[in-house]
Formats: C-alpha cells, sequence, structure tokens
C-alpha cells in the first residue's frame, strides 16, 4: 500500500503543478474516534492508512510549491453543491447522492469532492 499511496501521490501533485493549482484534503484528525459502527467497518477504519497518503501529498508539493489547504469534513457528502441543502436523505444510497430540494443528482464521491473544492476555494478567499 505504500508503494500506491507514493505512485497516487506523485501523480495528484504532477497534476495539480502541471496546472497551477492547489490540493484540498479533509482535515481527518480523529475520524477513528468520531465513527463508530460494526465490527467490519471499524476493523476497515483501524487499517486505513489515510494518514500516510496525506503527508505523502504534503511533503511532495511542499517540494514542488503547490499549496495544500485542509478542509472541514462535516456533511461534504451530505450538501448540494448546487442549492446548499444539507440532508441525510440525500444520500439515500451509499453511492448516489440526490438533493431533495432542487432535485440534483450526482455520484456521492463527485458531490463530495465538489464540496470540499468549495470550501478550499473559500479558505482561499477566491
Amino acid at each position: 500500500m505504500r508503494y500506491i499511496n507514493h505512485c497516487i501521490s506523485r501523480r495528484i501533485v504532477e497534476i495539480a503543478k502541471a496546472e497551477s493549482k492547489a490540493i484540498a484534503l479533509e482535515n481527518l484528525l480523529g475520524i477513528r474516534e468520531r465513527t463508530k459502527g460494526s465490527k467490519k467497518f471499524n476493523r476497515m477504519m483501524s487499517g486505513w492508512n489515510f494518514r500516510e497518503l496525506a503527508s505523502f501529498i504534503e511533503y511532495k508539493a511542499a517540494l514542488q510549491g503547490v499549496p495544500v489547504i485542509y478542509v472541514d469534513p462535516k456533511e461534504t457528502s451530505k450538501t448540494c453543491p448546487k442549492c446548499g441543502n444539507v440532508s441525510r436523505y440525500n444520500r439515500k444510497k451509499q453511492g448516489w447522492f440526490k438533493c431533495t430540494k432542487c432535485g440534483y443528482q450526482s455520484d456521492a464521491d463527485r458531490v463530495g469532492a465538489i464540496n470540499i473544492a468549495a470550501r478550499a476555494l473559500d479558505a482561499l478567499g477566491a
């Protein structure tokens, strides 16, 4: 997994550098303490090395002069990027997002990424 994290982080930084962009990541500190679930879920969370990938991105980005911005992950996958509606009912299916207010639909990971990017832009004052 370490090699994969190195490859992924290198590619992310390469793209950001080539496009003169910053990299936005969720601040996942304390996520293991904040999330509780089934035995299977808890086992997955304890084995997830998201911090390693983030640290690889951080140091490679610093070497290339690419900014890394951490944002609060709260509600990023439950917030409609079109109208701002926040509801747990927007995610009735795990991988799909459908806003209960305006009807906007998309892949749930895509919606989360859009919201993370928007928060990073806010943090930059853009």
